[in-house]
């Protein structure tokens, strides 16, 4: 468990914030763009009084949610003072305050607190230092990507996916809100386990909700999801922040032989509609999804 004494270590910006700044200095929190290595006899007063230091190793947060590379203060200031780390694993933050967003949304955020790791380096070797850091980081990435997979499932990223098709227009939100609480269909062909699967192709795409639901549960899995409608492709492509393994192609003819677009894939999947005529795509041995999503199904 933490304890409640806590000070944070923090950029220059958040220091000399207008709105919060006062508290933050008021806290003794510490900003440490001069140097960690300027603020150590601060912090070992600070340590002496009975506080904790808190480090965002990274220094930043990510666009993407994963893990960047470490600084080595953290690990300097453990040594130096001679203090063990506390592993601390924050999930969820990047969707509900997503990065250059300042708009609270929906959602949830996960923390859990891990055993503390020694820093002890009795022979004071540099290499040992930095295989020790070294080791620490790639623990958090590995037990980081753990977290996401047992906690991005369908129901954890809906809010999220609400928030990118809210505000634009009646026709969009009733397609959504339609699609959106169909969460046991949903599952049925997203939350699985597709550990051998590389690429899937999704057809008939629409405004992409299933698109987006898909491959920010299936973070492996490189996503295609073709359109013949150049409205509902353009409303799919704009939204802020896609994924990487997300591909939104709009084909202003949807017979043109879409296998040569993507080079090949494991999956196909084929959104249903009355528009849509199956028969042109069995040879791609479509999974046929049935979201009941436009009026006219």
């Amino acid at each position: 468990m933490l304890t409640p004494k806590l000070v944070i270590l923090t950029n220059d910006w958040v220091w000399k914030n207008p709105f919060y700044g006062l508290i933050i200095r008021y806290a003794e929190f510490a900003p440490i763009t001069d140097g960690i290595e300027n603020n150590l006899e601060y912090l070992k007063d600070i340590v002496n009084r009975g506080y904790s230091v808190v480090v965002f190793p990274e220094g930043t947060r990510s666009e993407d949610c994963s893990i960047l590379r470490f600084h080595r203060g953290a690990f300097y200031i453990a040594q130096k003072l001679n203090l063990d780390i506390v592993p601390v694993f924050i999930h969820g933050v990047g969707h509900v305050l997503p990065k250059n967003d300042f708009m609270l949304r929906e959602g949830s955020i996960y923390v859990e607190v891990e055993k503390r790791i020694s820093m002890v380096n009795d022979n004071n070797n540099e290499d040992d230092f930095k295989q020790k850091t070294k080791s620490i980081h790639q623990y958090y990435v590995n037990h980081y990507k753990e977290i996401c997979q047992e906690k991005e499932k369908i129901d954890y990223f809906i809010p999220y996916i609400r928030y990118k098709y809210m505000y634009k227009g009646r026709e969009v939100e009733s397609n959504w809100k339609k699609i959106l609480k169909q969460k046991d269909v949903l599952k049925s062909y997203i939350d699985k386990d597709y550990s051998n699967i590389s690429k899937v192709l999704i057809i008939n795409s629409g405004q992409g909700e299933f698109a987006w639901l898909f491959a920010l549960v299936n973070k492996e899995i490189e996503v295609f999801a073709f359109s013949n409608n150049e409205e509902e492709y353009l409303l799919a492509n704009n939204c802020s922040n896609i994924p990487n393994n997300l591909h939104f192609s709009y084909l202003d003819n949807i017979e043109k032989d879409v296998y040569d677009e993507v080079k090949g894939f494991d999956i196909c999947f084929a959104l249903l509609d009355k528009e849509l005529d199956i028969n042109k795509y069995e040879k791609y041995n479509p999974i046929k999804v049935n979201l009941l999503w436009r009026k006219n199904v």
